[in-house]
């Protein structure tokens, strides 16, 4: 872990949490501990396995879920009926609950291979593959290729992400969308590049056409987190282009929300109010109509 130089000759307190941390936490060291020759190829073989078993179940295993089976015929509707702006749960009746990223990447899948499970979950697994790699590519920029590898076997091996990684919901294009808001953060913040401050916005406008508003709590909570304790505030308005940033983010983003008020008027404050403070404060709160879908198959 690299650490802010010493000040005046003495150990700095980034030095001593790094060292402490080093030295209490054992998956600290497991790259260090597993460099050897062969281990990235090992390593390797291993996430082929378990890219293939994932393909195989995805092919192999029906829809046998309520959720997979109503994302899955969500996207379904929408290559049928051709609107890409509205999501269906019944024929007429939208479903409000959750943006359309996830219906467009399995809809276009659907496409292009035909409705079947493997066309369907395809997307998730592309996703998750993506996130694979911004985590591989961090871990090897900062530490060296054993350690990107290490990092991509342990998220690869880690269940619920393998799970995820293939299913049919929404969370997998948050997550990435995430996980693209991180990586470039620090890059941007470490080697001053501003292209990574743009896709810095650009993984939040993807967040909001994956589940909304959450993006920017899963995103904004930890980076907060780490700034109050770096207490390094001014570096993050030279190093990040908020406007030309959050102008991206609107184009991402934007459309596509006043395009569905006006196709399904209510929508917005539905999706906003209800799904963002009901769904939390409201004890029994469960939707309306157009958003109950939530709760059946």
């Amino acid at each position: 872990m690299r650490t802010p130089a010493a000040r005046g000759g003495k150990t700095g307190r980034w030095d001593r949490i790094a060292r402490f941390r080093a030295s209490s936490f054992p998956l600290v060291k497991t790259a260090a501990f597993l460099s050897s020759s062969g281990w990235q190829r090992r390593a390797g073989l291993v996430l082929l396995f378990l890219l293939v078993a994932r393909l195989a179940a995805m092919v192999l295993i029906p829809l046998n879920d309520t959720t997979e089976a109503r994302y899955a015929e969500i996207a379904r509707k929408m290559l049928e009926t051709g609107n890409w702006v509205t999501q269906w749960h019944a024929y007429g009746v939208p479903f409000w609950g959750k943006p359309p990223l996830s219906a467009w990447l399995s809809a276009g899948a659907m496409g292009l291979f035909g409705v079947n499970e493997l066309a369907i979950r395809l997307p998730s697994l592309l996703l998750a593959l993506g996130m694979l790699w911004l985590v591989f590519g961090l871990a090897r920029r900062e530490d060296g290729p054993d350690a990107g590898h290490a990092a991509a076997l342990i998220l690869a091996g880690g269940l619920l992400f393998y799970t995820a990684a293939g299913t049919v919901m929404t969370d997998p294009a948050l997550v990435f969308a995430a996980t693209l808001c991180q990586a470039a953060f620090w890059r941007a913040w470490r080697d001053g590049d501003r292209r990574w401050g743009y896709l810095f916005f650009a993984g939040l406008g993807l967040g909001l056409l994956a589940k909304g508003p959450l993006v920017g709590v899963l995103v904004g909570m930890p980076l907060v987190a780490w700034l109050l304790l770096r207490r390094e505030w001014r570096p993050l308005w030279a190093r990040l282009p908020w406007l030309g940033g959050t102008a991206l983010m609107l184009a991402i983003a934007l459309p596509w929300y006043v395009i569905a008020e006006i196709r399904t008027p209510g929508f917005l404050n539905y999706f906003i109010v209800g799904e963002h403070v009901h769904r939390f404060l409201t004890p029994g709160w469960k939707g309306d109509l157009y958003g109950f879908a939530h709760a059946t198959p």
